[in-house]
């Protein structure tokens, strides 16, 4: 074989490989550059799997093919830059996750080239062409994201319009003190924290002030989310009697915090949107409340562990086929109607007959009864619902929350 042909056969085998090498590179990242996960911004960390898996096909492509230079960096390495930029994520930090990929793809291409290459100077010869384009597109690459992160920098902190408010709310959520009269925005009164993303967030948040009759202070987020606070005296009240009537704009959400007053509220309310957010890029709905995914905004931050659990709990009635899937419909509505099997039956429309007998079923794959394992069951359910369609670039955006995660 020639040398060229050496080369598209280790590449042909990376090919395959590049799911483990990106969960590898994520794993290291994560040890290795602790400073960029420390926002653990949503919106950043969903850049993070695409601007792997781009990388990695971009270069096997080229060893495939010549061992040719593409273009620049791929889109997704282009993004996760300027999301970087938008986050206040050191630029240092930034390059220290590429370069963490960079000797994890070398480790495995060395091993790769061991198993195909015969050893000796064909071998040789054939990582130093290896080495030689590796090196050459990683500066070539690398030139474009700090240009683009530099770009995004100045546009978003220098050049938006929003900057000095922005400036004045980041303050804010810090604790930090600053001139508030500049925001024309009542600090005093009870405020409703929303995160919006999507086709027309600011349209949704227009609608929305509208609908509660409210004051409405808006910032641009990260990664194209806008963030807001709506103002009024009596906002608890109003958000109360029109929440069912809140429907964004087709393709667009909102994660709603919960009304609370004053500046503490201000702050609370948006902690409270933005958790809500990070469950809602897991189960994109409409309209995500707080309140409503609180308990799996807290369990999923250790998100292995909130896999195990649910799947010791509910693996006799975890399997995909519809049989399985009607007793955990029926389980499900058990629990939502507090364990009153009449009521059961009138929500799934079946017969309370029928709810009996799936619940034996239930009781018979679990080996116990029901209410041993009453508040861990319906738990796992609750996780099940986000867990299980989820894909890994949305499960990589949770994780250990941090003080300091504001998407501002």
């Amino acid at each position: 074989m020639s040398i060229e042909q050496d080369i598209r056969a280790v590449a042909n085998a990376l090919m395959s490989d590049i799911p483990a090498i990106s969960d590898e590179i994520q794993q290291r990242s994560r040890s290795g550059a602790p400073n960029y996960y420390r926002r653990n911004d949503p919106m950043l960390l969903e850049t993070e799997l695409p601007s792997i898996t781009g990388a990695l096909t971009s270069i096997i492509q080229g060893l495939r093919h010549a061992r040719h230079l593409p273009d620049g960096a791929s889109e997704g390495a282009l993004e996760e830059a300027r999301v970087a930029a938008q986050a206040s994520v050191d630029l240092t930090d930034l390059l220290l996750t590429r370069r963490i990929g960079q000797v994890v793809l070398w480790n495995w291409i060395l091993d790769t080239a061991v198993r195909l290459v015969p050893d000796g100077p064909r071998r040789t010869a054939v990582l130093k062409q290896v080495a030689e384009y590796h090196f050459a597109w990683n500066d070539l690459t690398t030139r474009d994201v700090v240009l683009a992160y530099d770009r995004e920098k100045s546009a978003y902190f220098f050049h938006s319009r929003d900057r000095q408010r922005r400036a004045i709310v980041t303050d804010l959520l810090g604790g930090v003190p600053t001139d508030t009269g500049q925001l024309g925005y009542n600090l005093n009164v009870e405020h409703l924290a929303v995160v919006a993303w999507g086709n027309a967030p600011r349209v949704a948040l227009e609608a929305l002030a509208k609908l509660l009759d409210a004051a409405l202070l808006v910032v641009e987020g990260t990664g194209g989310t806008s963030l807001a606070w709506l103002g009024h005296s009596r906002l608890g009240e109003s958000f109360e009697q029109h929440l069912p009537s809140i429907s964004p704009p087709p393709a667009t959400y909102v994660a709603l915090g919960g009304p609370a007053p004053g500046l503490k509220g201000f702050r609370l309310g948006h902690r409270l949107a933005w958790q809500a957010c990070r469950v809602a890029r897991l189960r994109p709905q409409p309209v995500t409340c707080y309140r409503d995914v609180a308990l799996e905004s807290v369990v999923l931050r250790d998100i292995l562990s909130a896999r195990d659990f649910m799947m010791s709990e509910l693996s006799p009635i975890n399997d995909g086929d519809p049989r399985t899937e009607l007793l955990r419909e029926t389980l499900r509505a058990y629990f939502e109607t507090g364990q009153n099997a009449a009521a059961t039956a009138a929500r799934i429309h079946v017969h309370e007959r029928t709810v009996a007998y799936r619940l034996k079923s239930i009781e018979e794959r679990l080996g116990h009864p029901i209410n041993r394992r009453r508040d861990e069951l319906a738990v796992a359910l609750r996780l099940a619902d986000i867990l299980r369609g989820a894909t890994d670039t949305q499960l990589a955006i949770m994780g250990e929350g941090s003080p300091t995660e504001t998407g501002v």
